[in-house]
């Protein structure tokens, strides 16, 4: 098999072939850096490319299935980091020239546990500056390119990795995310993004840009590499409060059992206000197919999503505590999106962050009621495909709503609460539209049922639409 198509393959197609030594770390790692370096000029996606630390683990990883030290399905195969994930002795910039010549001395917890299963990382990803926006339009390392179609944007803020996972670069890439940061580069890039429950795994070595919601997650070309990636990731960190001893179980386990007798809830309000007619379209053929598939539909409501905005007042305050420390001595070498984000949340009073904070809970106690009725919700998981990278605006039925900037938030108002409940949701490639741009639908769950999310987005991907598609930009092409 040529080695561009070894690219092509999934992590799970993968695993046996590199287990049974039908192929080499080496040769995996090799095509892929390549790939990386041809690609780089078009996508942007890489900030910094890892050549000689790539292949001295992949020599390693080869060294240690010569021994019949086999790690696990991840054993061989080239991922990518965003550049928020503190990577020991390698550059971490967070996407922003205030930390260009940040070398951390430890590594994120994630990337110990990746490299412990035997993954090999091949570089660190753009994005947008310190994760703060929904487009990868970074104003120091320059804008990612969307795949599917280069003049339109990958999502943000895990662009760089929506990319390469989309192009078959990386097999898997580690994003964060904090309003949809994985979700959004996933529906945009038509791949898998996934944000687990809030507290299923380690925040520690994550450059944090606000204390109430962020998650760091898989982007993949598979919800079955997606449930591989998690298993790695997922488990109690003592050195992160926010994680617990809940029983991490096989989330493989739960493919392939279909949905018969699942109830499943579509929300009556809020997710389908304001839609792309072909987003529209697509969902509820999403829909219409899990219905076939054996769910039961149940219509339900959610009607303290009213007030949804109030908590970016949180979120607002929070990014102070980041950014202060930098502001101080470095505020010139900000992007103007991240200062419009921070200096305001400098003002915010502490009565209206307690409020914020009020209807966060308000939100997060209607959530678990209606999962009390419903074994897992649907929606689109943005309300339009990729906007082009140089749209100020996005119209839906004849009203403009900003992009990035003061004001921005629309393409990321399906995927935000979920970060502020801290719910697992998954993003699926459901369709392409008219000018052949990918279309994500989400799936949400309770608190720690990604297994059972597994079981609804894999049973889904067999009926979606989208399976065979491959993007303009790609390996080999």
């Amino acid at each position: 098999m040529p080695n561009v198509d070894l690219l092509r393959l999934t992590i799970s197609e993968l695993a046996p072939k590199i287990q049974n030594k039908e192929i080499s770390p080496v040769e995996l790692t090799e095509a892929a850096l390549s790939e990386a370096d041809r690609l780089q000029p078009t996508l942007n996606s890489f900030i910094t490319i890892l050549h000689d630390q790539a292949m001295e683990q992949a020599r390693e990883s080869e060294d240690a299935l010569s021994r019949g030290d086999y790690r696990g399905p991840l054993h061989g195969i080239p991922i990518g980091l965003k550049d928020n994930l503190a990577t020991g002795g390698i550059t971490t910039t967070v996407g922003s020239k205030v930390l260009a010549n940040h070398v951390p001395e430890e590594e994120a917890d994630v990337v110990v546990r990746c490299r412990n299963a035997g993954a090999i990382v091949i570089g660190k990803e753009n994005l947008e500056e310190f994760a703060a926006g929904a487009t990868s339009n970074n104003p120091h390392y320059g804008a990612v390119h969307n795949p599917w179609g280069v003049d339109h944007i990958p999502g943000g803020s895990s662009g760089g990795g929506g990319a390469n996972v989309a192009a078959g670069v990386t097999f898997a890439s580690l994003g964060t995310d904090l309003g949809g940061s994985v979700r959004l580069p996933g529906t945009f890039c038509g791949v898998v993004g996934l944000k687990q429950s809030y507290g299923r795994v380690s925040q520690r070595g994550l450059m944090v840009t606000s204390f109430n919601g962020d998650h760091i997650g898989p982007m993949t070309r598979s919800v079955a590499d997606s449930a591989l990636m998690l298993q790695a990731l997922a488990g109690d960190d003592p050195l992160d409060p926010s994680t617990g001893p809940v029983p991490v179980p096989n989330y493989s386990s739960y493919l392939g059992k279909g949905l018969k007798g699942l109830k499943m809830g579509v929300p009556s309000n809020h997710f389908f206000d304001m839609l792309d007619s072909e987003v529209e379209s697509a969902v509820r053929g999403s829909i219409a197919a899990l219905e076939e598939l054996g769910a039961e539909l149940q219509e339900v409501s959610l009607p303290a999503m009213e007030y949804i905005g109030a908590m970016r007042i949180a979120a607002m305050a929070d990014g102070v505590v980041t950014h202060e420390p930098f502001l101080k001595n470095h505020r010139d070498a900000y992007g103007p999106d991240v200062l419009y984000r921070t200096i305001p949340g400098q003002f915010v009073l502490g009565k209206d962050y307690s409020k914020s904070l009020k209807v966060q809970r308000l939100i997060q106690e209607e959530y678990l009621q209606v999962m009390q009725r419903v074994d897992f919700l649907i929606t689109p998981t943005a309300p339009v495909p990729a906007p082009r990278i140089d749209a100020s605006y996005i119209n839906i039925n004849g009203e403009d709503h900003r992009v990035r900037g003061p004001g921005s938030g629309f393409i990321s108002r399906n995927t935000s609460p979920l970060n502020a409940v801290g719910l697992p949701a998954i993003s699926v490639p459901c369709g392409v539209n008219r000018a052949g741009l990918p279309i994500g639908v989400q799936f949400i769950t309770g608190p720690f049922e990604e297994g059972l999310l597994f079981q609804v987005a894999d049973s889904y991907e067999t009926a979606s639409p989208s399976q065979g598609l491959r993007p303009a930009v790609s390996v080999g092409v």
